[in-house]
């Protein structure tokens, strides 16, 4: 029999954090915890399905994708699916990306809202988890936004992980606007409310300065690739020949090309296969939302003066004790 290690320490949300959670959040039935070393805010239904997690068993031929959430997920999901397997076109236009990239811990996060719809509807709901994940044949293709600290067997194992990063305002309103959408948690407040939040370390994986910190101090890694959503919007042709090239493969202009057009923010937000938010009958998304813009630097049209002042000296503070940069410049000299 495998040994199990035991999931990381928890602890509760404060007094003042459980009720920031409950006006913010008063769809989510059991609130949050806050686990491992470096804590992160995980749903409290982790503490029932987070071993799992915590002792997967990822294999050599594997490839993950992982990333804090809205920070580009899907497109490169799409883009490194394709880049590996041949650019099978014909495939990725006939089967779901939630069935060819399937999201790891996705029951952790919405299953207590899927086990109350499946008692009113009585209709199959397909759980995604580890389990799931053993059950596939190997290639296996998975996303993850998990932290590496709760997936400590993922990077020496050897298989391919690539992890993306984006500029930390694009991803405040991006997960702002979706937060709003998940069923079971339906953010209320407002935008200035939720980067309050957000700036706390308060929503699910955060903190995310330590989320984008831990993978950026693996990139010299040769199974882990660290690639920016900034790249892939301004220069994607670059992008797909250095993630050709981390999955050994080549490819001619004409088909990078082809690749390019596929992935372009108009075509990808009208394709059924990738802008659906789950393989579920009944949704935990609104449907035709998961995509939204996909543009650098749409924070321009959310943040106030005075509040992106206060938003950069944060960004400021939680960059001092690191190298990593992004590709733009996302704090505008005043």
């Amino acid at each position: 029999m495998e040994n199990v290690c035991e999931i990381p320490k928890y602890v509760l949300f404060n007094d003042e954090e459980k009720k920031l959670a409950e006006k913010h959040f008063p769809a989510s039935t059991r609130g949050f915890i806050r686990i491992g070393e470096k804590k992160w805010t995980m749903p409290y239904r982790f503490l029932e399905g987070g071993s799992a997690v915590y002792n997967s068993k990822p294999r050599p031929d594997d490839t993950w994708v992982a990333s804090f959430p809205r920070s580009g997920t899907t497109v490169t999901l799409e883009l490194v699916w394709l880049v590996a397997n041949n650019m099978n076109f014909e495939e990725a236009k006939t089967r779901s990306l939630h069935h060819r990239f399937p999201f790891f811990e996705l029951d952790i996060l919405t299953g207590d809202y899927d086990d109350s719809l499946t008692s009113q509807t009585g209709k199959e709901i397909v759980r995604l988890n580890p389990e799931f994940s053993d059950k596939l044949p190997s290639p296996r293709f998975i996303k993850t936004h998990m932290p590496f600290e709760l997936l400590p067997n993922l990077l020496d194992t050897g298989c391919k992980v690539v992890y993306v990063a984006r500029n930390p305002k694009d991803v405040v309103v991006s997960w702002y606007h979706f937060l709003q959408l998940i069923k079971g948690l339906e953010y209320q407040g407002s935008f200035e409310e939720f980067c309050e939040y957000f700036m706390k370390d308060l929503t699910n994986y955060c903190p995310y300065w330590t989320h984008l910190k831990d993978a950026w101090a693996e990139r010299h890694r040769s199974n882990l690739l660290f690639i920016f959503y900034e790249e892939i919007i301004n220069d994607l042709p670059n992008v797909i020949k250095k993630v050709a090239k981390f999955f050994g493969k080549s490819y001619s202009e004409e088909e990078i090309l082809k690749l390019v057009d596929h992935l372009h923010i108009d075509n990808f937000r009208k394709n059924p296969m990738v802008n659906v938010p789950s393989l579920n009958p009944d949704e935990t998304v609104k449907p035709n939302n998961f995509i939204r813009k996909g543009k650098v630097k749409g924070w321009k049209d959310f943040f106030t003066d005075e509040f992106e002042a206060k938003y950069d000296a944060w960004v400021k503070e939680n960059m001092k004790d690191t190298d990593l940069t992004f590709p733009i410049n996302f704090i505008e000299e005043k």
